[in-house]
């Protein structure tokens, strides 16, 4: 329901021009789901407090909007993306036309929740017996769920892959991750070469058989990674056979324990994973060849 607002003599730029020109300045290049994600939070405040001017916005309306994504069944960590998108668009909107007014959305409070914690691990008897049932079943989908099981790959960094990313005919197999204009990486420490160990490697061998360019071409193109296609239809799958709480990142959860279960050093770990190191020392240098990597990955296959 839209609530009502007497009309304002102000003169201000509109929540929809916000956006416009946050996309115009901030979008390019971010791919089309930067844009869809923006707009589909523009369109959920619309929704309750319509395309008011940014300077009759109130601190109140931004917590009626965070009241009603609550009441609608968000998590915390959910309400707090959507805010901070908003935030962003308005904040820019604001210092563009040298507004002399408060970001309503800069400091409302956003209580937490139970799901806010952290997901559980994947048990490794559990991996086992899913990494049993992939080989058996030997589909896109269960290619997918392998490779990232032994490897512990962002499910975006392993839907981005193309051929050319996984070289086998090599003393180390391993998958090389990095930038695609359809797939970006999260972080700089994402860029790495990471050794193909046990189902991954079987996985990998599995997608080299096929003939598409891209490694889960029913989920990437040239234009786009779905990757909340695939979450969607993974963790499907998943939920009757895993305990509760976990999901696909599960598995990138259980490959750091994996990890830590054989005392393996935790930049090594970082490494491994693509997980930012603390410290500046570890800024320096090439960083852990492949012969490291595989063989703490070794230690862990099960």
């Amino acid at each position: 329901m839209t609530l009502e607002r007497p009309t304002s003599g102000e003169t201000s730029i509109s929540l929809s021009e916000a956006l416009d020109l946050y996309l115009r300045l901030k979008g390019n290049g971010k791919g089309e789901a930067f844009e869809r994600t923006a707009r589909r939070n523009i369109e959920q405040f619309y929704a309750v407090v319509g395309d008011p001017s940014i300077g009759e916005l109130t601190s109140a309306d931004a917590a009626s909007f965070r009241d009603h994504l609550i009441e609608r069944g968000l998590a915390s960590s959910s309400v707090k993306r959507c805010f901070a998108s908003i935030r962003s668009i308005v904040s820019l909107a604001i210092q563009e036309h040298g507004l002399p007014i408060t970001n309503p959305f800069a400091k409302v409070f956003i209580p937490a929740d139970d799901r806010s914690k952290s997901r559980p691990t994947m048990p490794v008897k559990t991996i086992k017996i899913l990494q049993a049932e992939c080989e058996a079943t030997n589909d896109p989908n269960r290619h997918l769920l392998a490779l990232i099981s032994d490897t512990g790959l962002r499910l975006s960094e392993a839907l981005g892959l193309i051929k050319e990313d996984i070289v086998l005919d090599t003393e180390i197999p391993h998958l090389i991750i990095q930038k695609h204009p359809w797939r970006k990486l999260k972080t700089a420490s994402s860029e790495r070469l990471v050794p193909l160990i046990g189902k991954s490697y079987w996985a990998a061998g599995q997608i080299m058989q096929t003939e598409a360019q891209f490694a889960f071409s029913n989920y990437t193109s040239a234009s786009k990674c779905n990757a909340n296609s695939a979450s969607a239809a993974l963790n499907k799958w998943l939920k009757p056979r895993v305990p509760d709480g976990c999901v696909v990142y599960s598995f990138r959860h259980a490959l750091r324990d994996r990890l830590r279960a054989v005392e393996c050093p935790s930049d090594i770990s970082d490494a491994i994973g693509g997980w930012s190191t603390s410290g500046i020392g570890h800024s320096y240098g090439d960083g852990y060849d492949l012969v490291v990597k595989q063989k703490w990955l070794q230690k862990i296959v099960i």
